[in-house]
């Protein structure tokens, strides 16, 4: 604990400092100490960081060999004592110590037989940890199966059929609560089980044709009613596209009728005609009917509305004693402002075409409004911009002064509303999502 608890003050200590010569202080103190490993660890640290130190370059070759003959020593005796995967830990924490002293062109020694006996213990290893993995898996227990394939896969990925047995450890569970889901008839459910075994194996089983099987019976067929007598037919009809093109883009599950010849709802109350609307279910293979109509079209502009201000004109004169004086001229502008808004009236039903029954309705308000903000001068300025300001620097105190540089800006800004067409387009995206709302919530 105490070894440890040094460690940790160095590292604290060097953390504010980058010197070659700080770690090489550090290893000596703890060489000193006994800590020949850590003390290892800091020669090589100090050399990184200055190539040049030949102390640290001399260091680390006589410590530095020490470290590496005892993970050489802990290696020989893991191995032999039948602790595999200690023992190759051992062996690569050798390696790569060696590796990185030898970027230093630092030669440090380690028994050349060792590196047989190291592909031994990976061998051994994983032909221990392979027949584990595959009595489990056989044993159907796949979730403790893949605790030990991982391991062989970890060193030897094509070890007999170390990846077949982890797609069938892997895929086998979910494999089977997709069956199940298939049985209760949850046929989206088990789709989507159906796509996981797909990222991790092109196919499994019969995991494709199924997926098809899910695919067929998962998938809705939407009925869309286009409004007959609309006030506003070119919003009625982009929308009607805009619909159709949203289900085939964005619902893998859902599939729109487009050879139908019923575009417009028979008479003008969905849910009091069944006799009717059964007959259309039958006809087109419907499972939902979505009606729609757009009513209450409104534009609506106000402004510009403008609001005398006074600021205040920077100038420069000479006075009477000859020195150069500054004062501010008031000067009048205006505040303006205008606002654009567009609206209509959304109203929607979405029928369950078998029953007949309303799964859902709604009219909703939608709109957008654009507003623009902005500064101009009663007058044509004289002079630069920054020269004014919204208040007399003169008789404002020092504490109700600001930066003036937003209200400058406002005389550049933007001084247009959207127009109308704009402002209709963007109704028409928030009224074309609030659709895709609708079926994602609740066509199931």
């Amino acid at each position: 604990m105490k070894t440890k608890l040094n460690i940790i003050i160095l590292l604290f200590l060097l953390a504010a400092c980058s010197g070659t010569k700080k770690y090489f202080k550090a290893a000596e103190k703890l060489e000193k100490q006994g800590l020949v490993n850590e003390a290892a660890e800091f020669y090589l640290e100090s050399l990184q960081r200055k190539p040049t130190n030949v102390d640290a370059r001399i260091k680390l070759k006589d410590v530095g060999q020490k470290y590496v003959s005892f993970l050489c020593s802990e290696f020989f005796r893991t191995y032999n004592t039948g602790q595999l995967e200690t023992s190759i830990d051992d062996f690569e924490k050798m390696k790569d110590f060696n590796s990185r002293c030898e970027v230093q062109n630092v030669q440090l020694n380690y028994p050349s037989a060792y590196e047989d006996d190291y592909k031994s213990a990976i061998e051994k290893y994983c032909e221990k940890n392979y027949d584990i993995g595959a009595d489990l898996v056989k044993q159907k227990k796949y979730t403790e199966s893949l605790v030990y394939l991982n391991n062989v896969n970890k060193y030897k990925p094509e070890f007999k059929k170390t990846k077949e047995l982890k797609i069938t450890a892997t895929c086998e569970p979910i494999y089977q609560v997709a069956i199940t889901q298939m049985e209760g008839k949850n046929y989206l459910l088990a789709l989507n089980n159906l796509n996981t075994i797909h990222t991790n194996t092109e196919s499994y089983k019969d995991s494709r044709a199924l997926s098809e099987l899910c695919m067929n019976e998962a998938t809705k067929d939407l009925l869309l009613f286009q409004p007959k007598n609309s006030a506003y037919p070119n919003i009625t009809d982009f929308l009607f596209n805009s619909f159709s093109q949203t289900v085939v883009q964005n619902f893998k599950t859902m599939n729109v009728i487009n050879n139908s010849p019923f575009v417009f709802l028979p008479g003008n109350d969905i849910e009091n005609n069944v006799d009717l609307i059964q007959g259309i279910r039958k006809a087109s293979g419907a499972d939902f009917f979505y009606v729609f109509n757009v009513t209450n079209k409104s534009t609506q502009v106000s402004g510009p509305q403008k609001t005398l201000s006074k600021c205040f004109q920077r100038f420069t004169f000479k006075g009477n004693n000859g020195i150069f004086m500054t004062d501010y001229k008031a000067t009048d502008y205006y505040e303006v402002r205008s606002k654009r808004t567009f609206s209509y009236s959304f109203n929607y039903k979405l029928v369950n075409a078998l029953t007949n029954q309303i799964v859902t309705f709604q009219t909703v308000t939608v709109s957008k409004v654009d507003e623009v903000d902005y500064n101009e001068f009663a007058y044509a300025p004289a002079g630069n911009l920054n020269d004014y300001t919204p208040y007399n620097p003169l008789t404002v105190g020092l504490l109700n002064q600001y930066n003036p540089t937003a209200w400058r800006n406002l005389f550049t800004a933007n001084k247009t509303l959207k127009t109308e067409q704009e402002l209709e387009t963007s109704v028409n995206q928030e009224t074309i999502k609030l659709f895709s709302q609708t079926l994602s919530n609740y066509v199931k």
